[in-house]
């Protein structure tokens, strides 16, 4: 995607809206335009939110908290906000401009993913339960996490000195958090040419943060329009390109289990997108629980609270063990589940991590509950495919 492009184009359509504006700014507004011309988009956000809420029909407002948040690298939050100035203010100089972004977000999307491999595989590496794949960035090799909990690629300020880069200037982006620590982290964004195999993003923007991280993640926004299957027997992951007109696709229901040709049998596990997390509900001593299936995460990892809910207790025999995270590296203490089941795989007194300071949105199912079971993710079907590893 040409963001250079479209980054001038964004500015000229903040200019033009603004001269042809005739409503009433409240201070939340104004304070927001200023802070866009400065480029601090974060604060900018939080001003034209505001006015936002203080001032609901201003359809400027409503236009540029979409194009804040185009700028802050949330594309699907600002496809979104401009889709519904669109349909809210029909005929307004804003939901006109709004049209315009959407129907080049289109156009460019198009353009991009015909320059993608239909089919396209790469080796990986295993380190503990991490998977590791060789990528480069600019030009310059690095390896990368393959992580299905990540949203978004991320890199440290020492991976990009690494790669000969220097560190985004200015105020943050935004901030984050993640496992090891409560308080939050800035993080800038960066454009960079990113390649995996044969795909290949250009002007690509990635997150940049001081966390502690051996190597970068590569996050699910690269590899979004790919179905994808890990081969723990050849050590591979092999991508399929999704069809553009996926959301045109029939959904049907998949049985829980069917044979493949070679008479392997197919266990399906469906689950539902948050962001794009890939959320399943497995059998904790019986009981559905929601978990995020993680590519990323070494072992499966509670909050205190989320543990308690499942009826989960600290076994106080077992020392506690470090843990770390984006944020830093905190202790956890050992859960012991009786019986945890998701789809064809169970496991029996089966030792988790319990962590207050675990800030996730859900457990996380790491790769220890895995194990040498194959798995593809078959995003049109909303549902994980199993099989096992007979070697």
């Amino acid at each position: 995607m040409r963001w250079r492009l479209l980054t001038t184009y964004l500015v000229l359509l903040f200019c033009s809206v603004s001269a042809a504006s005739a409503l009433e700014e409240t201070e939340s507004y104004m304070q927001g335009t200023a802070l866009f011309k400065k480029q601090e988009y974060l604060q900018a956000f939080d001003s034209f939110a505001k006015a936002v809420q203080l001032q609901p029909d201003n359809a400027d407002a409503a236009y540029y908290l979409a194009v804040t948040l185009h700028h802050l690298g949330h594309l699907d939050k600002a496809k979104e906000q401009y889709k519904f100035v669109v349909d809210s203010f029909p005929g307004t100089a804003a939901a006109q401009q709004a049209a315009a972004i959407l129907r080049q977000l289109t156009v460019a999307k198009q353009a991009e993913t015909a320059g993608l491999p239909k089919e396209t595989w790469v080796k990986y590496e295993r380190r503990g339960n991490s998977i590791e794949v060789d990528g480069l960035v600019n030009n310059h090799p690095i390896k990368f996490d393959f992580d299905t909990g990540a949203e978004r690629c991320l890199l440290t300020p020492v991976q990009l000195k690494h790669l000969g880069m220097p560190m985004p200037t200015g105020s943050p982006s935004g901030y984050g958090a993640g496992i090891g620590q409560i308080k939050p982290i800035p993080v800038w964004h960066l454009n960079v040419d990113l390649k995996v195999g044969r795909i290949e993003r250009r002007n690509f923007p990635v997150l940049v943060s001081s966390v502690p991280m051996d190597f970068p993640l590569l996050g699910q926004d690269f590899y979004r329009d790919f179905e994808y299957s890990i081969d723990s027997a050849s050590k591979t992951i092999s991508f399929r390109q999704r069809a553009l007109d996926s959301a045109a696709v029939v959904k049907r229901a998949a049985p829980a289990l069917t044979v493949d040709s070679a008479g392997h049998y197919i266990f399906n596990v469906p689950f539902v997108k948050e962001g794009n997390s890939l959320i399943v509900s497995a059998l904790i001593n019986g009981k559905s629980v929601p978990m995020v299936f993680d590519t990323g995460a070494v072992f499966c990892l509670f909050s205190k609270s989320e543990a308690s809910q499942a009826g989960i207790s600290i076994d106080t025999r077992r020392p506690a063990f470090p843990i770390s995270g984006l944020s830093g590296q905190t202790m956890a203490q050992v859960g012991v589940i009786g019986s945890i089941k998701l789809g064809p795989i169970e496991r029996h007194n089966f030792a988790i991590g319990i962590s207050d300071q675990a800030n996730t949105a859900k457990p996380l199912l790491g790769q220890d509950f895995v194990g040498d079971w194959n798995y593809t993710i078959d995003n049109q079907q909303q549902v994980i495919r199993f099989t096992k590893n007979t070697q």
